[in-house]
């Protein structure tokens, strides 16, 4: 019986002893592989545990410098931000700079105003009709040179001619006021721009037209030999007279005066400039009409004096 209890004391024993090595490891959960075959979450099935332990730390290795890269973009972008809300303000801050000046620009553009009007209120009227007149000289000779380079304005005599500045003459029957045109007796007279024309008699210079341009321009001529075309709308160009002596003239030639508008007649002004610029088949004053193509110009070319044409 003794031998029989000794022999089931050991068989429990043993069977207290741990489990054998293959015996545990065949009985050991198998591991899940996860991603490709490369990939640090690759597990194989290991012995042991540190095994485990060392793949999760890869993991969490990964993980946390994949948090810090976003972590640094995140701040790059709240940087790039934070540079986009200050560029927004400065521009805002300009805008503000400029609309300021511009107002100041405005208001000193209209204190300036104001300033003149109160200014020209209290100006004499001498000094306005000074101001007046001075104004009115500069626009003068602003609208000579413009006629004495413009192409469309046609010389009012035909073939040669001959002048010289006479404005302000004296002459017997007072101050010269225009250029007098020598030319050949009967060569035709033109309109020397676009405007409307009207023949009458002048008690001193005999046949006479006068045309008024659109814009005001005034002209006259006298001591027509002849009158043109029927009064009325003409063009630059057209036949309206023929040259001659008539009324007090002593020889042939146009008194031809200039009268700048808007104002018109009364405005008169010196054409010489306007004639000596387009009347390009000119000879000198003391040259012949009639000369022949041998002559030399030169001979007849000295000081011009007073020459007496009405």
């Amino acid at each position: 019986m003794s031998r029989i209890f000794y022999a089931l004391s050991i068989i429990s024993l043993l069977a207290l002893l741990p489990i054998g090595h293959s015996s545990a490891q065949e009985n050991q959960p198998a591991l899940v592989e996860v991603g490709e075959s490369d990939s640090p979450f690759l597990l194989e099935r290991k012995l042991t545990l540190p095994f485990f332990t060392s793949k999760a730390s890869e993991v969490v290795s990964i993980i946390e410098n994949r948090i810090e890269t976003t972590t640094t973009a995140l701040t790059d972008l709240a940087t790039a931000f934070a540079s986009i809300r200050s560029r927004q303000e400065m521009v805002e801050k300009s805008l503000e700079n400029v609309a300021g000046l511009l107002l100041e620009r405005i208001e000193g553009a209209e204190k300036i105003m104001v300033d003149r009007a109160e200014k020209l209120e209290n100006i004499e009227e001498v000094d306005k009709v000074r101001l007046q007149e001075d104004k009115r000289k500069y626009e003068n000779i602003e609208r000579v040179m413009e006629l004495a380079n413009s192409k469309d304005w046609v010389c009012p005599v035909a073939n040669t001619v001959k002048f010289y500045d006479t404005w302000n003459e004296k002459r017997p029957r007072g101050i010269h006021r225009g250029v007098d045109l020598v030319g050949f007796h009967g060569a035709d007279l033109y309109a020397p721009v676009d405007g409307e024309v009207t023949f009458f008699w002048d008690s001193v210079g005999g046949k006479s037209f006068r045309l008024i341009a659109e814009n005001g321009d005034y002209y006259f001529g006298t001591h027509l030999y002849r009158y043109g075309k029927k009064s009325g709308k003409v063009s630059a160009g057209d036949v309206i007279g023929q040259l001659g002596a008539g009324g007090n003239a002593t020889g042939p030639h146009l008194h031809f005066e200039f009268h700048a508008g808007p104002m018109g007649r009364g405005n008169e002004l010196n054409p010489y400039q306007i004639v000596n610029q387009r009347c390009t088949n000119r000879i000198p004053i003391e040259m012949p009409l009639n000369h022949t193509e041998e002559e030399e110009r030169e001979k007849y070319i000295f000081s011009y004096g007073n020459f007496e044409w009405d």
